[in-house]
């Protein structure tokens, strides 16, 4: 087996000003601005047409009319006749198709190998569509719960576990560093943004609500920014590490990337855990936990050596189960809400959580979720997160989530100085 390494990273912007030009623009545009980015960022070069295979990812596919998108995508980048494979999973596509290109590279299969995912929102004939498909459509959609309703389930199920005011105080303070990283992103949706959260005002609030009702005030909410949903792709070229010098002066090695599944039916994940998985609540998601632990194995590090992570987290649900998953309070998913309230994912802390702004301010478009993870991951090892770089970044961990805790992709990244 090979060693790999990632040496060019491209994005389209999240902003306000780039996407009041979206509806002049085909998702064909967002994905030529992302791989030609990733080229370009190929410092030493890279001839497109030495790209030998590409893994695609998307959201929508039964909407935007496209089928047969591998031969397409192929077609409008200049890069038949390579082989591409299509998939969907949800807002962790990106990286499964990067878990796959990193096989192909690993077995020899392939030496360079294209990953690109992409969203384009408000193509989409019928919006509701799209929040069908956040757990097992069967089921859950057919009996009235779409993405937004098993959301909320799951965040009764952590005030019920953890206790609603705890919660609550960890998605403010988690909310407010988000607008720190992003605000200071020029990419982002929020940067420069002069939006605020006045925690003192947010944690009064929340101290007069009644801990054991589950019912949220609809103006509580108001006293957040809202997290954008947008347009966007996200790209990322991958080669084996000992050829990565050729094509760039700075590559990040990918020393190891693990993709775990857990049912994407919730009365599943409630009552009837997998063998194996069963030793995980809910809250803590057991597809996380393993793949996170599967990951620290494959690369040979512990938590100690984890610098920074970028994962997907437009709610606490998802976040706590993240920084669990690392292991950087032991396992233990109480310290886990602990080391969240206390500060330590911000600008300063012990491990810096979104980096870039994370899933909600810096712009949710769920094709690119994972490779915009990895886009940040890349930057910031090689110095170049500007206001909001971090102090050390020799390790960090991209990671993903898809539908309502159904499966999560770790990724592990190594400076390669």
């Amino acid at each position: 087996m090979r060693d790999v390494a990632i040496v060019g990273v491209g994005q389209t912007s999240r902003t306000p000003d780039y996407l009041r030009k979206s509806d002049n623009m085909s998702w064909k545009d967002y994905i030529i601005e992302a791989v030609y980015e990733a080229i370009a960022d190929c410092d030493k070069g890279l001839n497109p047409k030495d790209i030998q295979y590409m893994m695609l990812n998307y959201h929508g596919e039964a909407q935007i009319e496209a089928g047969g998108i591998g031969p397409v995508v192929a077609d409008f980048l200049g890069l038949l006749p390579i082989g591409c494979t299509a998939l969907c999973a949800n807002c962790v596509g990106g990286g499964v198709g990067m878990h796959d290109a990193y096989a192909m590279i690993a077995s020899g299969k392939y030496d360079r190998v294209l990953c690109v995912g992409f969203d384009k929102t408000w193509d989409l004939h019928n919006i509701g569509d799209k929040r069908a498909i956040g757990g097992d459509v069967e089921f859950d959609f057919q009996y009235g719960y779409d993405h937004p309703t098993l959301q909320a389930i799951h965040q009764i199920y952590d005030y019920q576990r953890y206790g609603k005011k705890r919660i609550l105080k960890a998605l403010a303070l988690y909310r407010q560093q988000a607008l720190w990283f992003s605000s200071r992103n020029p990419h982002a949706f929020n940067y420069k943004s002069k939006a605020s959260i006045d925690l003192e005002k947010v944690y009064t609030a929340i101290d007069a609500l009644p801990e054991d009702d589950n019912y949220i005030p609809e103006d509580f909410w108001d006293m957040f920014p809202p997290s954008a949903l947008v347009d966007g792709a996200a790209a990322m070229i991958l080669v084996p590490a000992e050829e990565a010098g050729a094509y760039s002066d700075h590559p990040i090695y990918l020393d190891a990337i693990e993709y775990k599944m857990n049912s994407h039916l919730m009365s599943h994940q409630m009552n009837y855990p997998v063998h194996g998985m069963s030793q995980y609540t809910m809250a803590e998601f057991a597809g996380c936990q393993l793949a996170f632990r599967e990951a620290y194995k494959n690369a040979k590090i512990k938590v100690e050596d984890v610098d920074f992570m970028n994962c997907y987290e437009p709610h606490v649900s998802s976040l706590l189960p993240f920084v669990n998953a690392t292991q950087i309070t032991g396992g233990d998913d109480q310290k886990a809400l602990d080391f969240i309230l206390d500060g330590q994912t911000g600008f300063g802390g012990r491990l810096p959580v979104g980096t870039d702004g994370g899933r909600g301010l810096f712009g949710m478009t769920s094709g690119s979720n994972f490779g915009d993870c990895v886009y940040e991951c890349v930057k910031q090892m090689r110095g170049l997160g500007g206001e909001r770089q971090v102090k050390k970044a020799d390790i960090s961990i991209a990671t993903g989530m898809q539908g309502q805790m159904a499966s999560v992709v770790c990724a592990i990244l190594r400076n390669s100085r």
